[in-house]
């Protein structure tokens, strides 16, 4: 028992130190990217309604993952304006090549080479309701809100630097709110709220308060009571998940919110117990995977729909999330790691 007190002690101040390659978060991405997948391929293919839902837990999961690891790269441009140009360089190096990639076969896929693929090209199909006429890139909703977000947190960082780091993220959230409950007052599109893009900025600040507040708000089994309860109040919206009114709503995106929070934070307490270095390396390839595991899932689920008699039901999810793992792992190495190591490096 003693031994386990002192392994816990000693990865907690691994991880404080470096809480970028923590192997129980790289967990958590992959189960997030594969969740999203899944939860589409059941929906999609066996039209199952419920994993529509479901789906909404992952993909919330990505972006207060996103503004939890994001958090020392900010504090870099804060510190030193000069980082900001090699914070944009890394971030879009990261996100608009396999992005681009991923556009160009569903434009192919779908013959669309029109307004609609210009706007999803710079992010801003999800600016306002029915901006575009034929969402055939859907996925993409929630790399536009990354995109916004990295183009604009960073600018308050440098526009209000006089002001704590602390102070310019509250700030940040509550215009982000701000302009949500006006939303909320003169508009109401439920699908809308939960994927317009200025609508959800806030959940990765969140990650990122999370990320400040992390020596403070990480205990385990408060973690674990706050996760049940609110997972115990979310079931309270799943009958009426398609009929919410304006409060409801807002409460049940906070939920989620919280939920991916606490989620995060189990996990963290539990990196402690994976040190077999065959599972480091895996966890580290679902983590790589979840990029392009997110953006070509769809394409898979097409080809699978339009040979679903041929191939059956039988072992379906197998066939599915094997090609999803070939197809991203060949992404990744191929692909996105020779870009990835031509990023610039943050100055000293």
């Amino acid at each position: 028992m003693n031994e386990i007190v002192l392994n816990f002690i000693y990865f907690k101040i691994l991880m404080i130190k470096n809480q970028n390659h923590i192997s129980s978060l790289n967990l958590f991405r992959g189960i997030a990217g594969y969740g999203v997948a899944i939860c589409h391929f059941y929906y999609y293919l066996l039209h199952k309604d419920e994993f529509q839902f479901y789906s909404i837990f992952f993909v919330e999961f990505f972006f207060v993952l996103s503004g939890f690891v994001l958090y020392p790269q900010l504090i870099k441009v804060y510190k030193n304006r000069r980082q900001l140009k090699i914070f944009y360089y890394r971030r879009w190096f990261r996100t608009l090549p396999v992005y681009i990639l991923a556009l160009l076969c569903y434009s192919f896929l779908f013959s669309k080479f029109d307004g609609d693929t210009i706007k999803f090209l710079f992010f801003v199909q999800k600016i306002t309701s029915n901006f575009i006429n034929f969402d055939y890139f859907s996925v993409a909703w929630s790399l536009s809100i990354e995109e916004f977000f990295y183009l604009l947190f960073p600018l308050f960082l440098i526009f209000l630097n006089n002001k704590n780091f602390l102070h310019i993220l509250l700030i940040f959230i509550g215009i982000i709110y701000f302009i949500k409950i006006l939303y909320l007052l003169n508009n109401f599109d439920q699908e809308f709220y939960r994927v317009g893009t200025l609508l959800r900025l806030d959940a990765i600040a969140l990650g990122i308060l999370t990320r400040i507040y992390l020596n403070k708000i990480d205990n385990f089994f408060y973690n674990i009571l706050c996760l049940f309860s609110a997972s115990l109040i979310i079931l309270f919206f799943y009958e009426n998940i398609n009929n919410l009114i304006r409060i409801e709503l807002f409460i049940f995106i906070l939920l989620i919110q919280l939920i991916s929070i606490n989620s995060i934070l189990i996990f963290i307490n539990i990196n402690f117990l994976i040190k077999n270095k065959f599972l480091i390396n895996l966890f580290s390839l679902f983590s790589n995977q979840t990029y392009s595991i997110y953006l070509f899932h769809f394409l898979i689920i097409y080809i699978f729909s339009n040979y679903l008699q041929i191939i059956g039901n039988n072992f379906l999810i197998f066939y599915y999330v094997g090609s999803l793992f070939i197809l991203s792992t060949v992404c990744f190495y191929l692909f996105e790691k020779p870009i990835l190591e031509k990023r610039p490096s943050y100055e000293d």
